[in-house]
Parts: C-alpha cells; sequence; structure tokens
C-alpha cells in the first residue's frame, strides 16, 4: 500500500469521511497571492481534500421551517447542517489528519479551516465564509481545491457539487510538504447545466445568482478554467444575514437594508448596527439562507426530498 494509500484509508476509515482527493500545490497558482498553499506552508507540496455530506433529515429540517413556518426546526439545520455540527466535525478531522501525517511520516501538515471556526472581520470584504458563493473570507477556497482533487464540479452558483449530494456536503482541507499521488481534477460531464436548469437563480430571493445567460465569472483551477455565475455577494448578505426583517427566521430583526444592491458602505453600516446577540460562531449575524443549496436538483433530489413528501418545492419539480 503507498502513502497516499495508507493516509485517504484513514480518512475514509477512521475519520469516517465520504471522499478523499489530493491535490498538487501548483494547481493553485491562479488563487490570489495570499491564498496559495505555500503561503500558509512553506515548501508546501500537496493539498488534501475530503469531504463529509449533510443527512437528508438535516436538510429537511430547513424545509419544515421554510415551507411550513416551523422556526424552531430553523435550529435543526443551524446546528447540524450550517454552522456547528458538520463543520466542527471537518475542523477537528483535520487537525485528526494534520496529526497523523505528521507522527507517522515526519513531514508537516497544516490543518486549514474551510468553515465558521476560522477567525474573520465583521466587514462587508471579506464577506463570511458561510455564504458559499464566493468564499472571499476562506484561507484557500474549499470548493476549488475539491474540484482541482477531482471530487466534484463547481455549480453555476460558484459551490462544489457531486453526482451523489449535489451541493450539500462540507469539505475539509489539509495542506503538507508531503509529496503524494496527486488525482486529476474533475473532468466528468458537467454536473450544472443552469441553462437547462437555472433553480438556484430563481428561487435565490435577492436575484443575487443571475440566470443562465447573465454576468460570468471564469475562475482558475488546477490550471484550467470553469465558468460560473458572477455572484452580486453584496444582495446574497441581506438575505443570508437578515438585514430585512423579511428574511428573519426566529426573532424579530429590523429592517437595516433596503435596497437590493447594497454598496460596501450601506454593508458596513448595517453590520455595526446589528447587536452582539445576532452574531454566531463566525462572527456575522445570519439566518441561513441557502436556498441555492437547498433546492438544487443534483445529487437525486427529487427522489430524496419530492417524492417523499419531505419538501413542497415545486416549480414543476427540479428532476435530474
Amino acid at each position: 500500500m503507498s502513502l497516499t494509500e495508507t493516509i485517504k484509508n484513514y480518512i475514509l476509515g477512521d475519520c469516517r469521511m465520504d471522499s478523499v482527493g489530493v491535490a498538487p500545490a501548483s494547481a493553485f497558482d491562479g488563487e490570489p497571492e495570499g491564498h496559495r498553499p505555500e503561503d500558509v506552508l512553506p515548501g508546501a507540496k500537496s493539498v488534501i481534500v475530503f469531504t463529509r455530506r449533510i443527512p437528508d433529515g438535516v436538510i429537511q429540517a430547513a424545509f419544515r421551517s421554510r415551507e411550513d413556518g416551523n422556526a424552531d426546526a430553523h435550529s435543526i439545520y443551524a446546528a447540524y447542517g450550517s454552522d456547528l455540527t458538520p463543520n466542527m466535525n471537518v475542523f477537528f478531522m483535520q487537525f485528526n489528519i494534520a496529526t497523523f501525517i505528521e507522527m507517522t511520516f515526519g513531514y508537516t501538515a497544516v490543518p486549514v479551516p474551510s468553515g465558521p471556526m476560522q477567525n474573520v472581520t465583521s466587514v462587508n470584504k471579506p464577506l463570511p465564509v458561510f455564504i458559499g458563493p464566493k468564499r472571499n473570507a476562506y484561507i484557500i477556497n474549499s470548493e476549488r481545491a475539491a474540484y482541482a482533487a477531482g471530487l466534484g464540479d463547481l455549480a453555476w452558483n460558484n459551490m462544489l457539487v457531486t453526482k451523489e449530494n449535489g451541493p450539500r456536503q462540507v469539505v475539509g482541507l489539509v495542506v503538507t510538504s508531503m509529496e503524494l499521488e496527486y488525482d486529476k481534477p474533475y473532468s466528468g460531464p458537467r454536473l450544472c447545466d443552469p441553462a437547462a436548469c437555472g433553480i438556484c437563480s430563481k428561487v435565490c430571493p435577492m436575484h443575487a445568482i443571475p440566470p443562465s445567460d447573465g454576468e460570468v465569472d471564469v475562475v482558475p483551477v488546477a490550471n484550467g478554467e470553469v465558468k460560473v455565475a458572477h455572484i452580486n455577494a453584496n444582495a446574497c448578505a441581506v438575505a443570508s444575514m437578515a438585514f430585512r426583517s423579511e428574511f428573519a427566521v426566529k426573532g424579530e430583526i429590523p429592517d437595516l437594508i433596503m435596497s437590493n444592491d447594497p454598496s460596501d458602505e450601506e454593508l458596513a453600516e448595517a453590520y455595526a448596527k446589528k447587536p452582539l446577540s445576532h452574531y454566531s460562531l463566525d462572527h456575522y449575524p445570519k439566518h441561513f439562507c441557502n436556498k441555492c443549496m437547498l433546492y438544487c436538483p443534483l445529487g437525486d433530489w427529487e427522489r430524496r426530498f419530492s417524492d417523499t413528501g419531505l419538501s413542497k418545492f415545486d416549480k414543476g419539480g427540479p428532476a435530474q
């Protein structure tokens, strides 16, 4: 068994993750300065990427909140689907994997936080990590890392999607000076076809995700390029952080931003007005909009949620 196979077996078996791949540090050469593997570990050779699916029962709790008006069910989704458990699970596994590599093989390994537990600043730029589409606050872009490691495709809404789970998984990263056997970037058929689907654009309450003929970002990934939607991250923040009462799930929320396309200054002013009691682990107020992730038809969504009656969403029914 090779060293790479030993590490992968440890991640899949001992750490109970669902998938794992390895990308070379050079796959991130197109990323901005400060967000490349060698920026957090001089001499970095490899980026180990792994995923953990979010249980269907947790996802459907968000439907009870969004579709049935059961605000308390939203706490289930917050704890187990968006903020606490999935990210904390990956958070600790990154530490365990880094320790395993250093203690077993003697190479340096850095666990890279990619969820709410990393330190961020409550200003508009970079935007909070939970939003998803932009991921500006991440040290290393986890979705692009997963693509580079062959774990899935990049969807129109900028999120990692897999055939098995669509966008409903979390991603973990470990950077190491250990040279490993590298997986090829994702090269299968495009999983997301915005022209044929477009559900993420249609369900976005702020129209932050353009339709398929809208503005495009060409992102560098693993020495190649992938076209994704140009997200209006400021608009996304209004819904995700409930800067208007209409987006609040629990409790009374004041209307702080009425614009559908707020400026950086408007967002900064709204941040300042949010009381500390409205903030969560990553120091941002949020109410977990996440509709572009919740209603994405990929990952056999219709069979798992619509056909079982767990979701009432119907646009003619999101079909595969």
